[in-house]
């Protein structure tokens, strides 16, 4: 029997999820710098890109993961919440040893970045299964029509 979770594409989206909530978050650090940091200090800038961080990352995070679940549930025809949402659990496994790591302070947004990303996965799926049940409509009623 084949399982119903794809559990390759599930791993390979919660990495994939983390290195584009990194690259958003490198991004916006950038623009940041390039915008409001330029004739600030090291330790100026130091502290814009820890203030960008800890808002951004956690919206980065789950972006970042509800693409990653869509492109897990793209080809599926049964069980998209599931696998959404173990994308979703799969990413905060994964990035789960940064909040012991954290400074107390940041902690709180750690917490929202993994009920963003659990959240994230959660939606993509439901996304998928709406898209799904659409085409599979659309396509039946087309039969109806021709037949």
């Amino acid at each position: 029997m084949k399982s119903r979770i794809r559990w390759g594409r599930v791993i390979a989206a919660a990495v994939l999820s983390e290195f584009g909530a990194i690259s958003v978050l490198m991004v916006v650090t950038l623009v940041c710098f390039f915008l409001f940091a330029r004739n600030r200090t090291v330790a100026e800038f130091q502290q814009l890109g820890v203030r960008t961080g800890y808002y951004v990352a956690p919206l980065a995070s789950g972006l970042a993961t509800f693409l990653s679940a869509l492109w897990v549930t793209r080809r599926l025809t049964t069980h998209f919440v599931l696998n959404g949402t173990l994308v979703g659990i799969a990413a905060v496994i994964l990035t789960m040893g940064f909040l012991f790591s954290a400074r107390p302070e940041d902690r709180f947004m750690y917490v929202v970045s993994f009920i963003l990303r659990i959240v994230a996965g959660y939606l993509a799926g439901l996304m998928a299964q709406a898209r799904f049940s659409r085409s599979q409509s659309l396509s039946s009623s087309a039969v109806g029509q021709v037949g």
